[in-house]
This record gives structure tokens, sequence and C-alpha cells, in this order.
């Protein structure tokens, strides 16, 4: 059964433009952390093909990068995705029923309230998704093309 991790961006900055706000010095360190974490409790991460979709924003795109160092894979493909920034859930559904069947494992990191959402519609829990929260799930599934409402079983949820 395919796994899907669902990671809201770190703590971030306020300001404007919204879309360039960084991540705080606080949001950083979590996120550079919780990497450490995952790939010491999540094993999977670090051995199998792996593919991970994120928003463009810069808040995103950080907290990708110091996610990625922290998990040490290289067999994980990045794809930032420009229609991710503030996705609702149908978005990240269409690009994750698109992948291949040979990805074992998928990764979104994003905004709320899309991931949080996200996590309702594929698990039917509501999950409150704060800055750096993680939610692993397996989905249900024998192939990424057929996921939709309810394939979602929850497994573990982090928090920094």
């Amino acid at each position: 059964m395919p796994k899907l991790f669902i990671l809201r961006h770190g703590e971030s900055s306020p300001g404007s433009p919204d879309f360039d706000r960084p991540l705080t010095e606080q949001g950083r360190l979590d996120i550079k952390r919780f990497g450490l974490k995952l790939a010491e409790r999540e094993p999977e991460l670090a051995s199998e093909k792996t593919i991970l979709f994120s928003s463009p924003s810069k808040r995103t795109s950080e907290t990708t990068q110091l996610l990625l160092s922290g998990l040490h894979n290289l067999n994980i493909s990045v794809n930032y995705i420009e229609e991710g920034y503030l996705a609702d859930p149908g978005t990240w559904i269409k690009r994750i029923e698109k992948l291949p069947s040979e990805i074992a494992t998928c990764v979104v990191v994003g905004h709320n309230p899309g991931i949080s959402d996200l996590i309702t519609i594929l698990s039917g829990s509501h999950i409150t998704m704060t800055p750096g929260a993680c939610v692993k799930m397996e989905l249900l599934i024998n192939d990424w093309n057929e996921v939709f409402e309810g394939t979602g079983n929850i497994l573990s949820a982090y928090r920094p």
C-alpha cells in the first residue's frame, strides 16, 4: 500500500507579500530536527523511491530543503508545484493520482487549510495542522490512481 506524508511548512515570519515569507529561526530549527527524527522513525523514507510535492512559496521551499537535509535520501524526487501555493485538496489529489506505481511514498509540503482538508478528505479524521506538523498515512489502494475520499488510514502524527 502506498504511503503518504502530509507536512505543513514550519513556523513562518509575518510579512507581505505572503508568498515571500521565510521561516523563522525557530521554524528552521524545528524542521531540521524533524527531518532527522523522521529519518530515524520512518526508514522507508531513506530506502524507498519517494516523490515530494511542494508549494513553491519561500516558507515551503525552505521547509522542503531542511527536511531533505535531515532525511539524507538521494532517491527523493522533488517537484515544486506552481498551483501548490495555498492549494485546495483537489489540487494535491490530482497530482497524487498521477504518480507511477513504482513510487512507494509521496510527501506533500503545503499550506493550511488545504493540507488539513486533504487529511480530512482522505482519512475522515480532522487534524489541525500547526506549523511543522506532519501526518503519515497508508492509502488503502493498490495504485496511486485509485486514491479518493476515505482511502487513507492515519498511521502517525508528528509535531515539532
